[in-house]
């Protein structure tokens, strides 16, 4: 990146050091014409592009002194342990700053403008004339040093207003910069923890699945192995691209509909499973195997004895700018003990809280006439075109 490139970053806002001294340029020929409508009341018969172009060295001067001014300003800091010694420390380099600046502006007056507007006729009359060569016969140091006398004052205080405006933008550049590390340090914590939470889930998943497997051993051997198959699959989606943290809810789902084929092998009829999804909501995000430990605590807590079939509801829909997700059985809910978060529920929650902050819910219902109902409400953020598309390549 050369030296003309950026000079400070403040969110998405990016200027080159270039475009700042066009900037400042524009400002310096706009104060120039407001200037000049007041000269032409106080100075009459003289054409008021004259006096535009008598005036405008002056603040070009300004600009042209700016980065010597710069310079001292970031070699002597007038705010900091030393400021009061700076100050005083500013003023003869200050003084001569300015003088050297009147001998420019002088300089541009005498050499280029006074030629221009007498040969180009814009100083035709006797007045604009005498206006175009005052000064012409004293020596040019003579004039730059009796302006400088004239408006010291005034022109030290431009000068501290210049250094003035190099801490100010020195320090939003700093403060611009400072913002972007400590969002980019949230953003790293954040992706840290989404991780742990990760690798937290996919052994307990894991583990859980293979005593599924291991149960079947005994009973199907043909049965067990297509569910090792059907684990493998689960395990490569897993696995893969693990640093993305969300998927469109349609993948999710197939990945759900797989891990309950494993379900189905081992419980049979006594488990039941029922999907309401709002076709709307289907390239909607979520998180990342969101749903399978929600029902997998569902089947495990919620699994009795006997004959009557465990059944297990999926809903989701859009409300407004929210999805709702609601996973709904019939099990045995918590009518004889008090709800403890395992695994499944305390990784959700988290999982919820780093990705939407505040922007999310989570409850947990035990009617007391059995079941148990978790409902997550996120915000209904699409996927890009195509991703349900290579989802589904994934899984298959």
């Amino acid at each position: 990146m050369n030296s003309s490139s950026v000079v400070v970053r403040q969110g998405s806002v990016i200027v080159s050091r270039s475009r700042g001294w066009l900037l400042a340029i524009a400002v310096a020929t706009v104060y120039t014409a407001a200037q000049t409508v007041r000269l032409a009341q106080v100075i009459p018969n003289v054409p008021w592009a004259e006096l535009y172009l008598f005036e405008l060295p002056v603040w070009l001067g300004v600009i042209a002194m700016s980065p010597v001014v710069f310079w001292l300003a970031r070699r002597l800091p007038l705010f900091g342990p030393h400021a009061f010694r700076n100050f005083f420390a500013h003023l003869i380099p200050g003084a001569v700053a300015v003088s050297l600046q009147f001998v420019l502006v002088e300089a541009m007056r005498r050499f280029l403008v006074s030629p221009f507007v007498i040969r180009t006729g814009i100083a035709a009359t006797p007045p604009a004339i005498k206006y175009a060569m005052m000064d012409s016969e004293a020596s040019l140091l003579k004039v730059a040093l009796l302006v400088t006398q004239m408006y010291a004052v005034f022109w030290i205080l431009i000068y501290f207003a210049l250094a003035a405006f190099y801490y100010s933008f020195k320090y939003h550049r700093e403060l611009g910069a400072t913002r972007l590390r400590f969002q980019e340090l949230q953003t790293l914590l954040a992706q840290s923890q989404l991780n742990s939470l990760r690798l937290q889930i996919q052994p307990h998943f894991l583990f859980n699945t293979l005593n599924t497997v291991s149960s079947l051993m005994s009973r199907d051997v043909m049965l067990a192995r297509r569910t090792l198959a059907r684990l493998s699959d689960l395990l490569r989606t897993s696995l893969r691209d693990s640093t993305v943290h969300e998927v469109p809810l349609a993948s999710e789902l197939e990945f759900l509909d797989a891990y309950l084929e494993i379900q189905a092998a081992r419980f049979g009829q006594r488990l039941v499973t029922e999907k309401q999804i709002d076709p709307d909501v289907s390239h909607l995000l979520v998180p990342r195997m969101l749903l399978q430990p929600l029902v997998e605590n569902s089947i495990r807590h919620g699994m009795r004895d006997g004959e009557r079939p465990l059944s297990v509801r999926i809903e989701a829909e859009k409300v407004d700018a929210s999805m709702r997700i609601r996973i709904v059985d019939n099990g045995a809910g918590l009518a004889t003990k008090k709800l403890q978060e395992g695994v499944g529920l305390q990784n959700t929650r988290e999982r919820l809280s780093q990705l939407y902050g505040v922007n999310q819910q989570m409850h947990t219902t035990a009617p007391p006439r059995g079941g148990f109902e978790v409902t997550l409400i996120i915000p209904a953020r699409a996927s890009a075109p195509g991703n349900i598309d290579q989802a589904r390549r994934e899984i298959a």
